[in-house]
């Protein structure tokens, strides 16, 4: 008896202590829109990803933020997302146009959570697809990296062209972006999705998460640095970096899923 409550105790006391490591997940708002706290993307990976994420929010003010962690700690995964959505603030807070994934590793469940303002271009059946088609069948390789890259580079395809950034629009622009580098930044992303959704050998229609890689040959522009290559490339050069979240909320949009 006496080593059933010890044993009781010890779990009780890991469930803790994880819920309190995701309180403070929650609490404490990030300066990434990549926050690997389960440590699954290498860091190469990690920053091509990030680099990637604040191209896309300088030149449309839409905001995606990939979040891992090792466990929900009991907690439920579409209650935990929206608490780190809101808390936040991911996206803008006039169009709430965010997008959150989160990752919960050792439960093997993963949350695309969005935004108010992007729920017309990411409604819940095209979130769940990009967690059956993209996410899904990297993760069960333990394919952390790709499954999020690939997950980006489909939310971004549905949510480009849905905002545009106002002229105000965040003062990284007075630290070296400048409006051309974010015109040739927004110019390099709808280019590489165009090439995506038209190529790919074979088959016609479909996310361009189902025709393999995404990534291709480098797409250089003058201020901007280049982009593509095999392996864990991505963007390069633009100088800054995520300048913050911008006050946006979610209602609950979205969808869940495991692997």
């Amino acid at each position: 008896m006496k080593h059933l409550l010890f044993v009781f105790s010890c779990l009780l006391i890991v469930t803790v202590t994880r819920a309190q490591d995701i309180d403070a997940i929650i609490r404490n708002k990030p300066k990434t829109l990549v926050n690997d706290y389960a440590n699954v993307i290498p860091d190469d990976e990690q920053q091509a990803l990030e680099n990637l994420l604040v191209a896309f929010d300088d030149s449309t003010s839409n905001q995606i933020a990939v979040v891992t962690v090792k466990t929900l700690g009991g907690r439920a995964l579409e209650e935990t997302a929206l608490a780190i959505y809101r808390s936040w603030g991911i996206g803008n807070k006039k169009t709430n146009n965010g997008v959150l994934i989160l990752a919960a590793i050792d439960d093997r469940q993963i949350r695309i959570e969005v935004g108010y303002g992007l729920e017309g271009a990411i409604p819940d059946i095209t979130a769940n697809q990009i967690i059956r088609n993209d996410i899904a069948p990297e993760f069960r390789s333990e394919n952390y990296a790709a499954g999020f890259r690939k997950a980006a580079h489909s939310l971004i395809q549905a949510a480009a062209g849905e905002y545009t950034a106002p002229k105000e629009y965040d003062q990284r622009k007075k630290q070296g972006r400048g409006t051309i580098g974010s015109i040739f930044t927004f110019i390099v992303i709808l280019v590489i999705v165009l090439a995506i959704s038209r190529g790919g050998g074979g088959g016609g229609g479909g996310m361009m998460s189902r025709r393999g890689s995404v990534w291709g040959p480098p797409i250089i522009f003058p201020g901007v640095g280049g982009f593509g290559g095999g392996g864990g490339g991505g963007w390069s050069g633009g100088g800054g970096g995520f300048g913050g979240f911008g006050g946006g909320s979610s209602g609950g949009g979205g969808a869940s899923g495991s692997w």
